[in-house]
């Protein structure tokens, strides 16, 4: 810093201003002392600043994978959000697997992260991995959750999704020429039982259901299913854009008309859907007020790290977006 200081032809203090960014500082002079640590490749030591500040302006993010565009659309909008309060927001992949996960939420605890955020696993098997972010650092769960521990979650009403759909469905399609049939994913994480269960109450036990993973393959392959099963028209109700995505690929290679035969209905909203053509009729969280909610959770500092605050638990209202597939 003394070095930076003298070809910048300024005090150590105002260096140490400049480059933290703690305090304001003359813009002429700033830019001053950027120029001077770029001649001298001069960097800051995060580390130490860290350890003095005993805090590492770090988040983690655990994600079940990144094949999903919706988990790497929510990592953009939380990047987002956190590079307002210039908190940097590092992702781990736990590739759908309970020791990865762990491996993971250990590895962002031992760089000290400030929080961490989890999208977890699995509904039940994660609670240890969670269990153990929310006894270390402030802890939120994204989109899906434990309930069984103490940390924090914010996540969208899937039965107040579904019940939407219903009314789309109610609204605009002749269920006797097509039929409602539901491709979603076997429900061991909370979103997917949350939407299998929705579904149920808004069209019936009775009604169809295909359930698989949560992936482009899955709903191309419950597509090849139904049309083998000899269905020539149906409405095809899906638990995410990821799986609708695969659904219409399968239907348009076949050569069946959308939305004239089968109507395609997504969920999320985000990531996937804008691949889709013709656009996709879906059901879109509201990620922006999502995503912030995290962060005003994390910076609210309510939950104490020995759990001894109970965890708050936070619903957002979806919204349906109509599209082609579904109009």
């Amino acid at each position: 810093m003394a070095d930076v200081a003298h070809r910048a032809g300024v005090s150590v203090a105002t260096v140490s201003r400049a480059l933290s960014g703690t305090r304001p500082v003359d813009p002429a002079l700033a830019e001053r002392v950027a120029a001077a640590a770029e001649e001298l490749g001069y960097r800051v030591n995060l580390v130490g600043r860290a350890l003095r500040q005993t805090r590492t302006s770090t988040v983690g993010l655990v994600v079940p994978d990144l094949d999903n565009p919706f988990f790497s659309a929510l990592a953009q909008h939380l990047a987002r959000v956190f590079a307002e309060t210039d908190t940097d927001l590092f992702v781990f992949a736990a590739d759908s697997s309970l020791d990865t996960e762990l491996r993971g939420v250990r590895s962002f605890l031992g760089r000290q992260v400030d929080a961490l955020v989890m999208i977890p696993v699995h509904e039940r098997d994660s609670a240890r991995a969670v269990d153990l972010a929310a006894g270390t650092v402030p802890t939120v769960q994204l989109d899906r959750c434990v309930p069984s521990t103490g940390a924090h979650f914010v996540a969208v009403n899937n039965h107040r999704g579904m019940e939407l759909v219903g009314r789309h469905v109610a609204d605009r399609v002749d269920t006797q020429r097509q039929p409602v049939v539901y491709v979603g994913a076997t429900p061991d994480s909370s979103s997917a039982h949350e939407r299998l269960d929705g579904f149920r109450r808004t069209f019936g036990a009775d009604a169809p259901v295909l359930l698989g993973s949560f992936s482009t393959s899955w709903g191309s392959e419950a597509a090849g299913r139904l049309l083998d099963e000899g269905w020539e028209r149906a409405t095809i109700v899906t638990a995410a854009d990821v799986i609708a995505l695969g659904v219409l690929s399968r239907l348009l290679h076949a050569g069946r008309a959308v939305p004239q035969d089968f109507r395609v209905i997504g969920f999320d909203g985000i990531g996937a859907s804008t691949l889709a053509h013709p656009p996709l009729a879906t059901v879109r969280q509201p990620v922006e007020e999502m995503t912030v909610a995290i962060r005003d959770l994390i910076d609210g500092g309510d939950e104490a790290p020995d759990g001894g605050t109970p965890a708050r638990g936070l619903r957002f209202a979806p919204a349906f977006v109509e599209g082609e597939t579904s109009p």
